[in-house]
């Protein structure tokens, strides 16, 4: 039997819906027009804020509600069908630099301006856990967060790492996979019989690095969850000191990906970027013909 498919959005809205109950300073703010049926209103609905289609008076809500002490999420951003997904880079901007964090689908906006927003974490979660994680961590913190998901998501496709299962610790800057009939528990630093490794990042990332795997069980595979610049410079470190040669699958392509960001970071390494495609077993040849290129 297949794995279970949830949307994304949904297992976002409902997470978001339980930590609300747990802590009275998280705020949601819907964008979607007629946002009604959501589990954070039903659940806390003076908390609740159906704002859709009315941006100049989200954005001054926002930034009333954060100089307030509130942690305010705004939901739907850029998951209708109108024009506004083409204004959607400058309101996700916005909303951020008003000290809010930010649902977005993933590959709609541009990473660049965001690198240069210091207190601003981008996180690209695969999977349940990672994305209930990702959304404690915000609200502990109170740092405005960039959470990029994708349309679906699946348990399946999920790199687990100690403490996933309560999701309320800490996501590790690296999370090191090891292949499944390795006959034991993953090493902290991970494989190290190639110089070459996998760094999966989002749900067609990890999803691709999975199914490499699957042909080629001596890869090292390295997951990352957060993709702004002080975790990727902390995942860099930790990286270089196993693998010279990196391929990075997912996390945006060109000026502000992930895989321009490690390359930046790590002159003395190779860092190749792969972005998945529409067919995954031509993907996979793809990567395995980067890995032997490289000499992995």
């Amino acid at each position: 039997m297949g794995a279970t498919t949830v949307r994304a959005e949904d297992i976002y809205r409902e997470e978001l819906a339980k930590i609300g109950a747990d802590d009275g300073r998280v705020v949601c703010v819907e964008a979607l027009p007629g946002g009604a049926h959501h589990p954070f209103e039903s659940a806390h609905p003076d908390r609740f804020f159906p704002l859709g289609g009315v941006e100049s008076a989200m954005v001054t809500m926002v930034e009333g509600l954060v100089t307030a002490g509130f942690r305010v999420f705004v939901c739907g951003l850029g998951l209708g069908a109108d024009t506004r997904v083409s204004r959607l880079p400058r309101l996700a901007a916005a909303y951020l630099r008003a000290g809010a964090s930010v649902m977005v689908p993933y590959g709609q906006t541009d990473l660049t301006e965001l690198r240069s927003m210091p207190r601003v974490q981008i996180a690209v979660p695969s999977g349940a856990p990672e994305i209930r994680a990702v959304l404690r961590g915000a609200a502990r913190s109170g740092r405005p967060c960039h959470i990029r998901i994708g349309t679906e998501t699946s348990d399946a496709v999920t790199t687990p790492w100690p403490g996933a299962a309560d999701g309320d610790g800490d996501v590790p800057p690296v999370i090191w996979d090891v292949p499944a009939d390795s006959g034991g528990p993953a090493d902290p630093g991970g494989p190290a019989d190639t110089d070459t490794c996998l760094v999966s990042i989002g749900e067609k990332g990890t999803r691709l690095a999975l199914a490499v795997r699957e042909r080629s069980k001596g890869l090292a595979h390295a997951h990352l969850v957060y993709v702004d610049d002080s975790h990727l410079s902390a995942a860099a470190g930790e990286l270089a000191r196993r693998h010279g040669r990196l391929v990075v699958l997912g996390g945006s392509a060109g000026p502000g990906g992930a895989a321009e960001g490690l390359s930046r970071l790590l002159p003395g390494c190779t860092v190749l970027g792969l972005t998945p495609g529409a067919a995954p077993a031509a993907d996979v040849e793809r990567v395995l013909s980067a890995v032997e290129e490289l000499g992995g």
